[in-house]
């Protein structure tokens, strides 16, 4: 694995967390719906960030980690963050 690889898996994470972190302090002060959905949205992101950053450290869980689960987490997260900006 390159640095620059790990370096990107490092700043999404981050990235991830941040966002995820300041959408439930929204959440948390304003109790709206539209929000909680982006909050999970920003939390799957999250844990993917976090499974990506974890096969940095365990390079034999990295063969266990498969594209198609990262890009069902991802069709996930953007199906909750779609919902959050609908009209209703």
């Amino acid at each position: 694995m390159s640095e620059l690889e790990v370096f990107l898996r490092l700043a999404f994470f981050g990235l991830a967390i941040l966002i995820f972190v300041l959408s439930l302090l929204s959440f948390i002060k304003t109790k709206e719906t539209k929000i909680a959905l982006a909050t999970v949205g920003f939390a799957l992101f999250a844990l993917e960030g976090m499974i990506l950053v974890g096969s940095i450290f365990c390079t034999s869980c990295e063969r266990l980690i498969s594209i198609s689960f990262l890009v069902g987490v991802n069709f996930f997260a953007l199906i909750f963050l779609y919902f959050s900006i609908i009209k209703r």
